[in-house]
């Protein structure tokens, strides 16, 4: 599979349940998944985990990771100031193509509705 321009075997990821299980052992949280992002930054030139801060309606935000059998969805609700995000472990989710096109949509309307607020705040500034 080709990941942000890169060819990447995914017997060479970590599989779901690898990367679930990994994860508890360090604390379920952004921290423990740094070595993660290490390691396939070693590995494949990326980290190839993707931050995505939006809510979906049912958590704060979701952190994207690909795992052998596809991108995995490590939702979260809490950001802490030493650990960062904390996982909803027992929520982590394989995404299909359905929820990656709701993610694009829905960031795409976000940063559209951000810019313009900005622009409009840049023009009633000057």
């Amino acid at each position: 599979m080709t990941v942000c321009g890169i060819e990447i075997d995914p017997e060479k990821l970590m599989s779901k349940q690898e990367l679930l299980d990994f994860l508890r052992d360090v604390g379920g949280n952004d921290c423990g998944l740094s070595d993660i992002r290490s390691r396939y930054a070693k590995a494949f030139g990326k980290e190839l985990t993707w931050r995505y801060p939006i809510s979906d309606g049912n958590y704060m935000g979701t952190v994207i990771v690909a795992v052998r059998e596809g991108f995995l969805g490590l939702p979260y609700d809490f950001v802490d100031r030493e650990v960062y995000e904390i996982y909803e472990l027992d929520n982590a989710h394989l995404l299909d193509a359905e929820s990656v096109v709701r993610f694009i949509l829905d960031f795409e309307e976000f940063a559209n509705d951000l810019l313009g607020a900005m622009g409009d705040m840049m023009r009633i500034l000057v």
